[in-house]
């Protein structure tokens, strides 16, 4: 019997001081009491939404009621839970930065909602009555808001702490979720074929981008629907709270791998444009793009993702940063290559296939990445260049050339006469500009020097050759016809050599040559010449 009366005597010890606690916090002389008092007054268990309307001032007890329902319906529908013992209980609290009596409960989600100080009371602010109506419509919008107030309040029908009616809307939601996204996932299909245009449709396995951009744009509709109509089944707040979190954080995800799908179809659609142009510099350019685009891409969506589970991004971005400075200061050859690659794709002074010489190297481009260029020597060996050398020293692009030089000298013995020295110029004159490979718009042909052994033709012209083979070829057929040309005239070619003459032996016949060079030789020379000439240079028949 005296345990039941120390029993009792406990618990209405405990009532009266919860009684007078209450009272206490009805005065809501710190901003943890204010909000306290609209919260607790709105709760099943304690519903008492004219208490609840004491935390709000300016206008009659009608409008306050709403404006607490509306506000306590916010915060549950963004699950934006308040933690009670975080809450400032200090009854001259002052805000750090303004030092002033302000406090915001939720200054990164709702920055228009805090309370004030008016005397000795905290209550929420004028502006924050202002922007109720306006944030319960952002929350609950397309005319859902008018749909909370027939949710039922009562605390009837409850299993692991939902309603009966909160399972059923569960239930309808997900199925009409799913009806929904199919519906979409076909009309997103035919719109973005719609739209994409003639040119888009002719990339690769294009209905293959178009399903895989369509059913993630869907899936991104059906989860954002879900997010916005969620708030009507009026969760606990820990719930909702995570269950807000959550489908935000999908959201993010969803639209991580939209833009992904998107960056593949424009870099597929750019690679096709790149293959019809004549530069191959373009075909190392979209796979760095499509690197970079990706690398912001999930950079931009996992700050998100660190945002939304309450990260402090900015002291994670200032750390970043700091061990970025310290990388780069380690690493100033690679940022000088990658910017050296950035120089490159920017002047463009070569591309995939030229031939280049400078200093140290000399071959055909093969790559060029982010670091290095690749180069095949003459070899086949391939050597790799920094970038940030490439771009410091001169180099010589053999692969742009609109002709290739042809210069040599042709030396004459000196018993050459003068006049079949005139007629040997006058023929290499001719073959070059008869040759069709050859242009014929500036060459030189001249009797230049009398060298130490030779009589010295020089010669200079401009093949029409884009690659090496095709030089060389030219160049064989140039001096085919050359020596043909002599042999043909009866010229000889000099060398670096002492030869003695004996003229005359006595009783014997000189040594020296002679020269048949009347006209009528020397025309029948020429014309015989040429005509073979032209034979040799005729381009072959292909129906031959």
């Amino acid at each position: 019997m005296r345990f039941l009366l120390i029993q009792v005597l406990v618990f209405l010890s405990f009532s009266i001081n919860a009684q007078t606690a209450n009272a206490e916090r009805l005065n809501m002389s710190t901003p943890h009491d204010a909000i306290w008092v609209h919260l607790y007054y709105l709760q099943n268990d304690h519903y008492d939404p004219a208490q609840s309307s004491q935390a709000f001032i300016g206008a009659d007890s009608i409008t306050r009621v709403r404006w607490a329902t509306q506000l306590k319906q916010i915060l549950d529908g963004e699950g934006l839970f308040v933690q009670m013992n975080l809450l400032p209980k200090e009854a001259d609290y002052v805000d750090s930065l303004s030092q002033r009596a302000f406090y915001t409960p939720f200054p990164d989600d709702l920055p228009e909602v805090y309370l004030e100080k008016t005397g000795s009371r905290w209550h929420y602010s004028e502006e924050t009555t202002d922007q109720i109506s306006s944030l319960h419509k952002k929350v609950y919008p397309l005319g859902i808001d008018l749909l909370v107030n027939l949710i039922p309040a009562a605390d009837r029908g409850k299993f692991l702490g939902l309603f009966t009616w909160q399972y059923l809307g569960i239930v309808i939601l997900l199925l009409t979720g799913f009806l929904v996204y199919l519906a979409i996932s076909h009309i997103l299909r035919l719109i973005i074929r719609k739209l994409s245009g003639v040119q888009l449709t002719l990339v690769e396995n294009f209905a293959g981008f178009v399903k895989q951009i369509a059913n993630v744009s869907s899936i991104l509709l059906v989860v954002w629907a879900i997010k916005i109509l969620t708030p009507l089944l009026q969760l606990p707040i820990k719930l909702s709270s995570f269950v807000q979190i959550g489908l935000r954080i999908t959201l993010t995800v969803l639209v991580v791998l939209l833009c992904l799908r998107i960056v593949r179809l424009m870099m597929a659609y750019l690679s096709r444009i790149t293959d019809q142009t004549a530069s191959r510099m373009d075909d190392q350019i979209i796979p760095i793009l499509n690197q970079i685009a990706r690398i912001i891409i999930i950079v931009a969506g996992a700050l998100q993702i660190l945002r939304l589970l309450e990260f402090n991004i900015t002291a994670l971005i200032a750390g970043v940063s700091i061990g970025g400075l310290a990388l780069a200061l380690a690493a100033q050859d690679t940022v000088k290559n990658f910017l050296g690659s950035v120089m490159i794709f920017a002047d463009r002074p070569f591309q995939i296939g030229d031939w280049i010489e400078g200093d140290g190297f000399m071959g055909s481009v093969v790559e060029v990445g982010f670091r290095s260029t690749r180069i095949k020597t003459p070899d086949t060996s391939v050597i790799s260049v920094p970038n940030g050398n490439m771009a410091n020293v001169s180099v010589v692009n053999k692969g742009v050339r609109q002709y290739r030089l042809f210069n040599t000298t042709v030396g004459l013995t000196y018993d050459t006469p003068p006049l079949l020295i005139e007629e040997f110029v006058a023929g290499i004159k001719r073959l070059l500009m008869e040759h069709p490979d050859v242009s014929n718009e500036v060459y030189y042909v001249y009797f230049t020097n009398m060298g130490a052994s030779s009589l010295d033709i020089f010669v200079r012209a401009y093949m029409i050759a884009s690659t090496y083979d095709e030089e060389l070829r030219i160049k064989e057929s140039i001096y085919l016809a050359i020596m043909r040309w002599a042999e043909k005239l009866g010229v000889r070619f000099a060398f670096p050599s002492t030869t003695m003459y004996v003229e005359e032996f006595p009783g014997q016949i000189s040594l020296m040559p002679t020269y048949n060079t009347s006209d009528e030789a020397l025309k029948s020379r020429w014309n015989d010449f040429f005509e073979d000439f032209k034979q040799r240079i005729k381009p072959p028949n292909p129906e031959e």
